[in-house]
């Protein structure tokens, strides 16, 4: 019996769809407390604080302040960090503190004010995957809005979530992006582990031209920049699986997703207790 129920763990943990496959290639976790350096443990792709009123925790998070994007601080990212990539899954833990018009949990793309190098200027977004805090001011919505207008042509897709996200409760997120056919992808919107809404959508990453690519800020200059705390942000060559996104979820944000060989050790380790107990 001990043997039987030691094969079937180990057959389950290895029949598992392997991680590997969304490999991680960039992680900030915000633990530098004090400073503008936004570091990537992972992939060497640093960030940077812009803009006025942002503030560290001892705790390992760092909070924008919200605002005007004209002065308000937000966090800027690598250009191309996701238009070199076929897939991927944009995975975040946040905390929004108030609601911003249009606020931007994150926003890769372009302006008609073309690359900015600090607060201020912008214009009209172009090119840009976004995943909003809300839609306008409402909290209980959000947003995935794929826009492909530079150059003007490629057209605008969107899908939007009836889910509420509380002032002062801590969201995690996961977008991911599998590329289906030469100029078409499949979007999936996960929330606190649970897959809230999905389409397919008429662009690929490549398209993108993701010059100003940042958290906390839209490349619509008319949006407000998004008041929260940032714990931890990630993102993956490849699209997560649902179990992977529940994992994640469960783990939060100070841990990775397990390798098949750490599975099957747990479920050696289960097997062992078992065995033990019935001694």
């Amino acid at each position: 019996m001990r043997f039987s129920l030691s094969a079937l763990l180990l057959s389950l943990a290895y029949a598992l769809p392997a991680p590997g496959a969304a490999t991680l290639v960039h992680r900030y976790s915000f633990s530098e407390g004090s400073g503008a350096l936004i570091t990537d443990s992972v992939g060497g792709a640093n960030g940077a604080v812009l803009g006025a009123g942002a503030t560290w925790a001892t705790t390992g998070q760092l909070t924008l302040p919200g605002g005007s994007s004209g002065s308000a601080a937000y966090v800027d990212l690598p250009n191309g960090i996701i238009s070199s990539l076929n897939g991927i899954s944009i995975e975040s833990w946040h905390t929004p503190l108030t609601t911003n018009s249009w606020g931007r949990v994150w926003d890769f793309g372009s302006t008609t004010g073309g690359e900015l190098a600090g607060p201020g200027g912008g214009g009209t977004g172009l090119d840009y995957l976004i995943l909003s805090n809300s839609i306008g001011t409402d909290p209980n919505r959000q947003r995935v809005e794929w826009r492909n207008e530079d150059p003007a042509g490629g057209g605008i897709a969107t899908f939007d979530t009836n889910n509420p996200n509380p002032n002062g409760t801590e969201v995690h997120s996961v977008v991911t992006v599998t590329q289906t056919g030469p100029a078409t992808s499949s979007v999936s919107y996960y929330k606190n582990g649970v897959l809230v809404n999905g389409a397919s959508m008429p662009f690929v990453l490549a398209s993108i031209n993701d010059v100003n690519n940042w958290l906390g800020r839209s490349n619509w200059t008319g949006d407000q920049n998004l008041n929260a705390s940032y714990n931890e942000f990630r993102i993956y060559s490849e699209p997560l699986q649902p179990w992977e996104v529940a994992i994640a979820n469960i783990n939060g944000p100070d841990m990775l997703i397990p390798e098949p060989s750490r599975i099957a050790l747990v479920a050696l380790g289960i097997v062992g207790v078992l065995a033990r107990r019935r001694r």
